[in-house]
């Protein structure tokens, strides 16, 4: 899966559960900016799950201030395979 399929999901997801147009998400946009907490994280990252066949920590959308900046970080974890996964928890 591609850096720019991971934002993507991830932007279009993040609008519909904030229920705001995906144009408003930037770079910069945070879960909470957007009113959402960590049972919306936990959702986003299950079906990130789903989709990637990777065990993506819903820590990521908590632990990283930005969507970018979680969306690097899967990316990483999906395509570095376990160097990545193991770098994330440390």
């Amino acid at each position: 899966m591609s850096q720019t399929q991971i934002t993507e999901l991830v932007i279009k997801r993040t609008a519909e559960l904030a229920d705001v147009p995906p144009e408003q998400i930037t770079d910069e946009t945070t879960l909470e900016s957007l009113g959402l907490d960590s049972s919306d994280a936990v959702i986003l990252a299950m079906e990130l799950e789903e989709l990637t066949g990777r065990e993506i920590d819903v820590g990521i959308f908590l632990r990283f201030e930005t969507l970018r900046a979680a969306c690097d970080e899967i990316e990483r974890i999906v395509n570095g395979g376990d160097q990545a996964a193991a770098a994330s928890t440390g």
